[in-house]
């Protein structure tokens, strides 16, 4: 399988582990087994791969024998020294998981999302977008797919922040500046959000995107909120 994230985060001591959805995993734990018991045979074989990840991932810190569980939000439950963020989408051939973790010695928060290199419905885009990203679309070579990133990007942001303030945030709270070519975003909280003690502050994350997918990524050191560059 093409690994897509092996310099994705460029920060010593942050994990990634990629994975086909159809490649043979590890049986899950018990616990974790009990957690999708009735799903259809697609939601188990995606949080088997997304949780094969996670294992590997954690083990190079360290953490073993560890059931990852739900939590608030269906969030996955990290032990409390460590951070992470689980992907996967069935939108490209094979299908694609992801898990990216890290020591909150390092980071404070931390978010991944993978989605299909695929125009996102433009019944939706009223939901997702604000006016001026919907502007940047249109103004866009290929608007869908533009659209699709800002979508990605707003989930990354959430995860990203949700370890932090515990809060959940709408598609309208987050306003998101692509520079696709560069591989970079910007995340501003906006209206209501703004009342966290990001107040006015950009966030970068990374993008990574190729022929089959698109994939976001953001790390928050745990030496502060760090301004993105200007």
């Amino acid at each position: 399988m093409r690994l897509r994230l092996a310099d994705f985060f460029r920060q010593p001591g942050v994990v990634v582990k990629e994975a086909s959805l159809c490649e043979e995993h590890e049986p899950l734990r018990p616990e974790e087994a009990a957690v999708v018991a009735t799903s259809v045979e697609k939601r188990q074989r995606e949080f088997r791969a997304g949780r094969s990840c996670a294992r590997k991932a954690l083990a190079e810190l360290g953490v073993t024998d560890f059931p990852l569980l739900p939590g608030v939000n269906r969030a996955p439950a990290w032990p409390k020294s460590v951070v992470g963020s689980i992907t996967h989408t069935d939108g490209c051939p094979g299908g694609y998981s992801a898990a990216a973790v890290a020591q909150r010695s390092i980071a404070m928060g931390l978010g991944l999302d993978a989605e299909p290199r695929m125009p996102l419905p433009q019944e939706v885009w009223p939901l997702v977008l604000d006016e001026e990203e919907e502007r940047e679309a249109h103004r866009s070579a290929e608007p869908g797919v533009h659209a699709r990133i800002v979508f990605s990007a707003k989930e990354t942001t959430y995860k990203t922040l949700f370890p932090i303030f515990e809060r959940f945030l709408e598609f309208c709270d987050v306003h998101v500046q692509l520079l696709p070519w560069q591989g970079i975003f910007f995340s501003e909280l906006v209206g209501s959000a703004k009342s966290t003690r990001l107040t006015e502050r950009r966030l970068m994350g990374r993008i990574v995107i190729d022929d089959e997918l698109l994939v976001t990524g953001m790390i928050l050191p745990a030496a502060g909120l760090p301004l993105a560059p200007e």
